[in-house]
């Protein structure tokens, strides 16, 4: 599948559907990408260390901050609760993790790696990494700079968007709609 670069969509064509294809949508070809990737990936971990993306990703950020709660892991993964449960609960049972009490509010508790966590953590990463510069070996140094800082770009962008509503961030009045033709 080869994937073509295409120019945005000016904001006043936002409600013109004449020649829309969502495959030039960059949000639609950052899905698909995402998608061939993680599915790659769980094929991967899923044989070789019984984990999901989701449990790869909860893991990740745990053995970043550890002692984060599940809320924390949600935004700090930009993952949906019912995912992060999930995720959460299989890793509890496989003992990969733990649930500890917060000291200072016990209505809170707090996600720390357990040994065996931290062993498929080191396992996983030169595998992800291996994976990753294979992802990236048809660019060359440079282009893989620009990518890091145009995908930073595009996050920062994404993360304004969330904050202030999607109608203000394109510009449209969310209770506009579109006029039949």
């Amino acid at each position: 599948m080869s994937m073509k670069v295409m120019n945005p969509v000016p904001a006043n064509k936002a409600c013109e559907a004449d020649d829309f294809v969502a495959e030039d949508l960059i949000a639609d070809r950052l899905a698909t990408l995402s998608s061939l990737v993680s599915r790659g990936l769980a094929r991967l971990y899923s044989v070789r260390f019984g984990l999901t993306i989701s449990d790869w990703r909860v893991l990740a950020v745990i053995s970043r901050y550890p002692g984060a709660s599940s809320n924390a892991v949600c935004e700090l993964a930009a993952m949906d609760k019912v995912r992060v449960s999930r995720a959460v609960s299989r890793l509890l049972e496989s003992g990969r993790i733990e649930r500890r009490s917060d000291k200072e509010d016990r209505r809170r508790s707090k996600l720390y790696m357990t040994e065996e966590g931290r062993d498929i953590h080191s396992e996983v990463v030169p595998v992800a990494r291996a994976y990753e510069a294979k992802l990236m070996a048809g660019l060359s140094d440079k282009e893989a700079r620009l990518l890091e800082r145009l995908l930073a770009t595009l996050e920062s962008s994404a993360l304004g968007m969330a904050r202030e509503g999607f109608g203000m961030a394109v510009g449209v009045d969310p209770k506009a709609q579109c006029k039949p033709r």
